[in-house]
């Protein structure tokens, strides 16, 4: 082999090796932005039907009083 075929392997070698390395991190931030989008999603659900049951909660007592 000369020099040059021996340098563009390398060269190869390196960058499939770091691609790889990336691909694996996307791979880890796609999924935790889902994981905290879920979380968001979630929370926002239940602030909703915390604020609805408060609401209903209010008229009852004004009925009451």
């Amino acid at each position: 082999m000369d020099y040059n075929a021996q340098y563009w392997k390398s060269r190869s070698v390196r960058r499939n090796a770091e691609n790889k390395e990336l691909k694996k991190r996307i791979k880890e931030l796609k999924a935790s932005r889902e994981s905290w989008k879920n979380k968001y999603k979630q929370k926002t659900e239940e602030a909703l039907l915390y604020k609805t049951e408060i609401n209903g909660i209010k008229k009852k007592i004004e009925k009451i009083l």
